[in-house]
């Protein structure tokens, strides 16, 4: 049976009779940190998206084999499975805001040493690096933008993370369809741009008055919500005396089955996404669809409609009930494309984009569900296990997926890659918690 998670009372008031700061209208505060937190989404989607194009004009100049090109696209995935679990914890312990701000100057920089590559292994110590700091935005970002969010809108915000990826990730896919250069190291280095503009847009941003209350730096806490949202606001209920932030705080008896399930289920979401949509290019080529750009841009264009289909469905639907009905539906999609490879075309061209839908779509929740299942005090810890557990995944089949398809082909890879919707489905019916509406704490 699922299993159940406390949840404060969804009360708008404190105990004085305050209304509560994640109950205020719509402020600037809400704009900036949507703004910084979102962007580094967006940077986060070019970062894992442009590495695609790059590789199909670099295999040639640094003589990739199909194993080398599945190494340098998940160094990145690899090195988010680092940063989640180090600068996670981090931003427990020491702050949002400074782990959050520094780690931009870091993509700036990382960004810039993609122009000077010389050789492989380079190329994958800074794809490598550059998964570092995208680990913090997914332990980070989420948390500041949850804490400064409004209860009532807060699961249509998260799952603009999402959005904001999708943008930049198809950005990266339209740029490098339409490149007709030979510079690789452009089409990389050109993550300097969203990154440079992204920092700027953080030294705006202040610390979250939850985690200073967290933390019992009242007075600081208290003067962030005078200034921003106003005195008649109060900060939602944030005890903490009691417990710490080790990571050993996730698995204890009474939380270690939600800490699983919320790095579970991403884990079976993404393996699968990030190694079709890296390796679109041959994907396509066996599907016999690459080379039009009017066919790249139309799926491009179901990618972004698929994101914003996802946002709606997590306004209405259950978190519960969403995650239930998108891994039968990419398990479906899966299964008849592996078991009929041999079905017309257009029956294969519109499954394959029935999944270019619905997988963007998913990817809403994974930006929603872990901020919601922890606290505070380990909220980004929480996270940033997840994030990391979920790369296990994502850079295994992305690394593999190359050599899958030349010895298996298309359909017998997607009949493996069934398994993760099926583990997925069965987590869920077994341990997803219903999370929807909670007061944060």
């Amino acid at each position: 049976m699922a299993m159940p998670i406390a949840s404060s009372p969804l009360g708008t008031t404190d105990t004085s009779g305050q209304p509560l700061m994640d109950e205020a209208p719509l402020m600037s505060i809400h704009i900036i940190a949507a703004l910084a937190c979102l962007g580094g989404a967006a940077l986060d989607g070019y970062i894992l998206g442009i590495v695609g194009p790059a590789l199909a004009i670099a295999k040639h100049e640094l003589v990739l084999t199909a194993m080398s090109q599945g190494l340098i696209a998940a160094s990145a995935l690899i090195g988010v499975f680092i940063g989640g679990l180090i600068f996670g914890n981090l931003a427990d312990r020491y702050g949002r805001r400074p782990v959050f701000s520094w780690n931009l100057a870091a993509f700036t920089i990382l960004s810039v040493c993609q122009f000077f590559v010389q050789d492989i292994w380079q190329l994958v110590a800074i794809r490598l690096l550059l998964g570092l700091a995208i680990g913090v935005e997914y332990a980070v970002g989420s948390s500041v933008l949850a804490e400064f969010s409004r209860r009532k809108n807060r699961g249509a915000l998260l799952g603009g993370f999402t959005i904001a990826w999708q943008i930049g990730f198809t950005a990266a896919f339209v740029i490098g369809a339409f490149y007709e250069g030979h510079n690789w190291r452009m089409l990389l280095g050109s993550s300097v741009i969203p990154a440079a503009i992204t920092y700027v847009l953080r030294l705006f941003l202040p610390e979250t008055p939850m985690w200073l209350k967290a933390k019992g730096r009242d007075a600081e806490a208290r003067a962030i919500v005078d200034r921003h949202f106003g005195p008649e606001y109060a900060i939602p209920g944030v005890d903490v005396s009691s417990k710490g932030t080790s990571p050993r705080e996730l698995f204890k008896r009474d939380t270690w089955r939600q800490t699983l399930y919320s790095g579970l289920f991403w884990f079976c979401q993404v393996g699968p996404f990030f190694a079709i949509f890296t390796f679109m290019v041959p994907v396509l080529e066996m599907l016999g669809l690459h080379g039009d750009h009017r066919v790249d841009l139309s799926l491009n264009a179901i990618q972004i409609a698929g994101v914003i289909f996802g946002v709606l469905m997590i306004h209405w639907m259950s978190r519960r009930g969403f995650v239930v009905w998108t891994f039968v539906a990419v398990l479906v999609i899966f299964l008849v494309l592996g078991l009929f490879p041999h079905a017309p075309t257009w029956f294969v061209v519109g499954m394959f984009a029935a999944y270019m839908f619905i997988g963007p779509a998913i990817n809403n929740i994974q930006f929603v569900y872990p901020p919601e299942i922890f606290d505070t005090h380990l909220r980004a810890t929480g996270i940033g296990f997840s994030a990391a557990f979920s790369r296990i995944s994502a850079a295994g089949v992305t690394y593999l997926l190359p050599y899958l398809l030349q010895a298996f082909g298309f359909s017998a890879t997607l009949i493996m890659m069934a398994g993760f919707p099926i583990l997925g489905l069965i987590a869920t019916l077994l341990w997803a918690p219903e999370t929807k509406g909670k007061q944060l704490r």
